[in-house]
């Protein structure tokens, strides 16, 4: 029992119960149903001989009423130590003649009819195991024996014992034949088993220090090919949420060591001063540094909670147009502060199906961004085409074209081509509100030296490219 609870604890040996077990039944089936085509197929051959050899028993006795005992000397009946039998009785009972093999002593007087021959296992008079066939068979009117039942028998030892050496043989081929199926067996198990071994190394040889690190799965079969993409699914995420998980430690470090150096410095200066107007200026300019700590610190949450799929759109119908008027509204003492001017093209109304919170975040920093960046007196452009399409231009005379594709990367520092103050966080957001809503956001570097961004992707109320609407009225405003 213990080695079906061994085997049940491994693959390998649950594989091998289940083809040992089997083959085990097969072979099982296949021996009695060998030894029953066997012994059918001798005991009919055998059968038929004594059959044969009643009908010339009984055509001599018929043909020779008083000399049926001349049958003895049928040559097959003569000695003592044959195998072979007969007897033959009168319709009084009457024994008329038997084989000298029988040593003058009785075979069982076996029950026979007159239309078919009778066969019957029994005991000869030797004291053997033997095969008889009785029939009777009806005489002529007049003739005074009235009937003649005619018995011949075979002693059935030799067959039983040959019956024997073949079912010994078989067994020795169906034990051979398990023995084989198990060797077998283990060795293709260990062989088919061998990517799994491959695949648990190159499980173990992952780094998952390395954000890009993969899973190689090498050539598994294809029922391990389910097996091996979940895992790296599995693992890709890991490493994808690790990665976050460190990017967002990094970047919290990094960018809140400069106001928390600067909190201290102006609580030592403040806690210093005897001057209350000096005191209060310091608290002030604290409570606005902790304030630019915390929207830094929210900016970093929602862009992790994007990249983790951890925000699910809820789309409900917008108008693109008066979300834009509403951002634009919004950043206008912003954008007075540094004497920018925005230039808005848009449309009556353009209804999409979207997400409201999630676009107003995306069309906030995207503007928020380009008032932040653009030079001092510059003019921000921003249009709505009338299929949904926002594009939001600003100059940026110090990015070159090689530098675009890198925009999306939390806190770039760009500036005439080398490291300076960094690029923020509006864009890296941008772009992942835009992959949770489905859209595409395009940045492009104008020959005009203008940085364009371009959002696109929007779908109409009727499902396809967004639409307009005759202008009924401007739309009141809406909060989220």
């Amino acid at each position: 029992m213990w080695l079906l609870e061994a085997a049940g604890r491994s693959l390998r040996g649950r594989l091998a119960v289940a083809i040992g077990a089997g083959a085990l039944v097969v072979l099982t089936l296949s021996f009695v149903a060998l030894h029953l085509l066997i012994r059918g197929e001798i005991y009919e051959h055998l059968d038929r001989e004594l059959d044969l050899r009643m009908g010339a028993v009984a055509a001599y006795a018929v043909a020779h009423p008083g000399r049926e005992s001349v049958a003895e000397f049928m040559p097959r009946f003569r000695t003592r130590s044959h195998q072979d039998f007969f007897q033959i009785w009168d319709a009084r009972n009457r024994t008329l003649a038997r084989s000298d093999s029988s040593a003058a002593q009785d075979l069982p007087r076996l029950a026979a009819v007159a239309d078919r021959a009778t066969y019957h296992d029994l005991v000869l008079p030797d004291g053997h195991h033997g095969r008889a066939v009785a029939k009777v068979f009806e005489l002529p009117p007049g003739d005074p024996r009235g009937a003649l039942t005619v018995v011949t028998a075979e002693e059935t030892e030799n067959l039983d014992a040959l019956e024997v050496r073949i079912h010994s043989m078989l067994l020795a081929v169906a034990v051979a034949t398990i023995v084989t199926l198990l060797a077998i067996a283990a060795y293709s198990i260990g062989r088919g088993l061998k990517p799994v071994g491959d695949f648990v190394q190159s499980l173990q040889v992952v780094d998952l220090d390395d954000p890009r690190a993969q899973l190689d799965t090498g050539p598994l079969p294809r029922e391990l090919q389910p097996l091996a993409m979940a895992f790296s699914g599995l693992l890709r995420r890991l490493l994808e949420t690790l990665a976050r998980e460190r990017r967002y430690a990094r970047n919290v470090a990094h960018e809140l060591r400069n106001p928390l150096a600067e909190m201290r410095l102006l609580a030592d200066v403040g806690s210093d001063s005897k001057d209350v107007a000096a005191c209060q200026t310091a608290i002030r300019e604290i409570g606005a540094a902790a304030a630019e700590m915390e929207r830094t610190v929210e900016a970093l949450l929602a862009l992790t909670r994007y990249e983790a799929g951890l925000e699910s759109p809820q789309p409900e119908p917008v108008d693109l147009s008066a979300e834009l008027r509403r951002q634009v509204h919004s950043l206008g003492a912003a954008a007075e502060q540094r004497a920018l001017t925005l230039s808005i093209d848009l449309p009556g109304e353009v209804w999409v199906y979207t997400d409201s919170v999630l676009v107003q975040r995306l069309l906030g920093n995207l503007l928020g961004n380009a008032v932040s960046h653009a030079p001092r007196g510059a003019m921000i452009e921003a249009a709505l085409a009338p299929n949904g399409d926002v594009s939001i231009a600003n100059p940026a005379p110090h990015l070159r074209a090689e530098d675009v594709p890198q925009l999306g990367e939390r806190f770039l520092r760009v500036q005439d081509g080398r490291p300076g103050s960094h690029a923020g966080l509006g864009l890296p957001l941008a772009m992942a509100v835009a992959k949770v809503l489905g859209l595409r956001l395009k940045l492009d570097l104008r020959d005009d030296g203008c940085l364009a961004v371009t959002v696109s992707g929007f779908r109409s109320l009727d499902g396809s490219l967004g639409t307009t609407r005759p202008e009924p009225g401007r739309p009141g405003e809406r909060s989220h």
